[in-house]
């Protein structure tokens, strides 16, 4: 057969697959939340709306009980929420390469001279409060997506004048044309350092400088950053022990490196027993992962997804037989760094791709003790949670019948693990001041409004035995509210309405006041349990219409 022929064939073949495999996490969603049926699964607890009308949020960081700030991925706003209000003027805003999964993607926050972010509570009344740590992608050409980088910046926040200022660049990953596969999530560990998740920036047929080594190619391009979870001090340097050399060797980069062989992961977070780290990863068109992330990590991609060996276009290599390859402990052609890295196999696998996005060790019981240090995981596809108790080690997942080998085959598996669904993509989880854990869905701008929203799960105040309860979106009463949220100390409360009063004074002030949407918010309907999409719609027109 002809030459050309044949790779047209095989590309007609591959292209479709390939394209949805390789499709970016954060462009999969055009319809508002209210088109969606969100369920809760537990009818003991219920869901709460905490703020909308963000545009395409990625990831939050609280600073407080009821303050944080979340990031806008296309417009580059990196937002501040307080006492009830989204302030409409952003801390900062930035121009990062928004291409597919590119955009501003990751915060961290850690109190400035503190040594537990997690015992913070408030924030103090003086002008440089916090360090805030972003992660976005920068090109030097936006137009032909060239001499682009994954960057970290510090920041210093200006608590009295509600701004980020002093940044400072603690690395950049050089970035490909291609725009996927980039993580983009940052997070700071028990020992005060930052976790950055780098993807492999894989493009849809991979070439030689889309091969590293530190993507299982022995023979491939040096290391430079990608596929793994880069470890960093707040300053930026990497981190090393008595002799100077990093985890996987002394060499800069290669001793940043604290896990690699990472496709692409959105979801990290410390277990608060153990302060291990856990993960999620995305496969291609299967073998999505949650692993135990110890020091020098080998999580085995690009060669490894799940239990299954793969080529180097992510398809599952299959045996004389037509049946797929599986590995054990100790799969062939990895690399280990002279012995430094090893591979551990998934504590649970997805099949069939759910695009797992955020992972959070819920450190709180005020969902009840059944929840206490488990493990909730978010997803794009559908905006479910799944939810995991730990074994007595903490270093495995509690799972059963068809769970027990750690695999759910298909959705059919999901009913012991999953918790809720219907949020859309979830871009974030994060566990609050006050204990409760908060959703982000990350939806797109419509045409006519924006449907990016954080919500809120707490206790719903009924003991039932029903095994569903539908989307409450309730409004409080300022009386009711600081019950549910621990009120602010008298020296926060003089630093938030000092940046309230500037804005009051400011010449461009907005009203941003979302509890308009707690007031018209549209409520579902007795007989099919959903929110209809035009009443979101109506709700956002009249929400724009408070803004004027």
């Amino acid at each position: 057969m002809n030459r050309s022929i044949f790779i047209l064939l095989l590309l007609s073949f591959y292209f479709p697959i390939l394209l949805f495999s390789f499709c970016n996490i954060y462009a999969q969603q055009t319809q508002p939340l209210g088109a969606e049926n969100i369920t809760l699964y537990d009818p003991n607890l219920k869901i709460e709306l905490v703020t909308s009308g963000l545009d395409f949020p990625t990831t939050m960081a609280f600073l407080g009980p009821d303050d944080f700030l979340i990031l806008e991925k296309n417009t580059g706003n990196v937002k501040r929420y307080v006492n009830g209000t989204l302030n409409d003027k952003p801390l900062l805003h930035v121009k990062p390469s928004i291409k597919d999964e590119r955009g501003l993607l990751g915060i961290a926050i850690n109190e400035k001279n503190k040594n537990d972010y997690k015992n913070v509570l408030m924030v103090q009344n003086k002008d440089v409060s916090h360090n805030v740590f972003l992660y976005y992608i920068i090109c030097k050409d936006m137009i032909k997506n060239t001499g682009c980088e994954n960057r970290i910046y510090r920041y210093d926040l200006d608590n009295k004048n509600n701004v980020l200022i002093n940044p400072k660049l603690l690395v950049g990953v050089p970035s490909f044309p291609d725009p996927s596969h980039v993580g983009g999530i940052i997070d700071i560990g028990p020992d005060e350092n930052l976790y950055v998740t780098v993807g492999n920036f894989q493009n849809t047929i991979p070439t030689k400088i889309y091969k590293t080594k530190t993507q299982n190619y022995e023979d491939g391009e040096p290391v430079d950053g990608r596929a793994g979870i880069l470890r960093l001090t707040q300053d930026g340097y990497p981190v090393l022990n008595a002799k100077g050399s990093g985890i996987l060797g002394n060499k800069y980069p290669l001793n940043v490196y604290y896990a690699y062989g990472i496709r692409n992961s959105f979801g990290i977070d410390f277990d608060p027993v153990t302060r291990k780290l856990w993960d999620t990863e995305n496969g291609p068109q299967f073998g999505d992962e949650i692993n135990v992330v110890k020091p020098g990590f080998n999580s085995g991609a690009d060669r490894v997804y799940g239990i299954w060996e793969a080529n180097e276009f992510g398809d599952r290599l299959k045996n004389k037989n037509g049946e797929s390859i599986t590995v054990g402990n100790n799969p062939p052609n990895l690399v280990n760094f002279d012995g430094k890295g090893h591979y551990n196999p998934p504590e649970f696998i997805w099949v069939k791709t759910i695009a797992p996005t955020a992972l959070l060790f819920l450190d709180s019981d005020k969902l009840g003790s059944e929840y206490q240090n488990d493990i909730f995981v978010g997803s794009a596809d559908g905006g479910r949670i799944f939810h995991f108790d730990l074994n007595g080690k903490r270093d495995g997942l509690v799972l059963k019948g068809n769970l027990t080998d750690k695999i759910a085959d298909n959705k059919s598996d999901f009913a012991d693990i999953l918790f809720a669904e219907g949020f859309s993509i979830i871009t974030d989880l994060k566990q609050g001041p006050d204990g409760y854990p908060y959703i982000v869905s990350g939806l797109k701008q419509s045409k006519t409004a924006k449907f990016g929203a954080v919500f809120r799960i707490v206790p719903s105040g009924n003991i039932t035995t029903t095994n569903t309860t539908k989307l409450d979106i309730v409004k409080h009463t300022q009386e009711e509210k600081s019950n549910l949220i621990p009120s602010i100390t008298n020296t926060n409360t003089i630093a938030n309405t000092d940046l309230l009063l500037n804005q009051e004074n400011s010449p461009n002030k907005t009203n941003t006041n979302t509890n308009v949407l707690l007031d018209i918010a549209p409520k579902p309907s007795n007989t099919t349990k959903k929110i209809d999409t035009k009443a979101w719609d109506n709700l956002m027109k009249k929400f724009e219409q408070t803004l004027h």
